[in-house]
């Protein structure tokens, strides 16, 4: 994966002096600065392997893999098309009135959607990102005897009841309550996302995500099963 960071300063003319709006920044008081913020895009399309990513036209980030984590890339408000391409089959997506302000969101998911593709704001707590009509049962152990469990369709989630340093995911078929994932003792992420393993094998996989206004990291959970 690359960044073509010449870009970025072209597009965005980011500079180490401009405020970031959500961090506490501001204009300099003589209206010269424009506001800026912090944004990534979490690639979870099993069918998007090496993507490159655009904004209105400028590629800033190439080969992105799957799953994974852009870059952090500091943009000027405004509206952009998304854009996202795969390099191996030539497959795009672009996404028009893409916002950036005050209420936008920093990590945005780009995610498979039956025969389409989507993104959406990440949220924290634990989302299913698997397009299937099945919905899994989320079982999250928090090491001292308590389980939440949740079910969850496709593009649902539930807030984490527990903020314990550590936990344990299980994922259960809805309809037949047949075990599918177990993470085993993991360190708790502000996000938990559930995303199809590969495109075609029907096995999930989880990342965890976690992310401010600032900084965000990604950590593929192994499946111990």
């Amino acid at each position: 994966m690359s960044i073509d960071r010449r870009k970025i300063l072209a597009l965005f003319a980011a500079t180490g002096a401009t405020a970031l709006a959500g961090c506490g920044g501001g204009g300099d008081g003589g209206g010269q600065s424009v506001p800026t913020r912090f944004l990534w895009l979490l690639n979870l399309n099993p069918e998007f392997t090496s993507t490159n990513f655009s904004l209105s036209g400028n590629v800033l980030v190439s080969s992105l893999p799957f799953p994974a984590l852009t870059p952090r890339i500091e943009a000027e408000y405004g509206s952009y098309s998304l854009g996202l391409r795969d390099r191996n089959t030539g497959a795009s997506f672009v996404f028009n009135g893409f916002q950036v302000d005050d209420f936008s969101p920093s990590v945005n998911v780009f995610y498979r959607s039956f025969l389409s593709a989507r993104v959406g704001a990440l949220v924290p707590g634990i989302a299913n990102y698997f397009d299937s009509t099945e919905s899994l049962v989320a079982e999250l152990n928090d090491g001292a005897g308590n389980i939440q469990t949740n079910t969850l369709a496709f593009e649902s989630s539930a807030a984490q009841a527990s903020r314990s340093a550590n936990c344990r995911l299980r994922l259960r078929r809805a309809s037949d309550g047949v075990l599918v994932y177990d993470s085993g003792l993991q360190v708790r992420t502000s996000a938990i996302l559930i995303f199809p393993a590969d495109p075609a094998s029907g096995l999930v996989a989880v990342i965890g995500v976690n992310y401010n206004s600032s900084d965000a990291t990604a950590v593929r959970w192994p499946n111990i099963l």
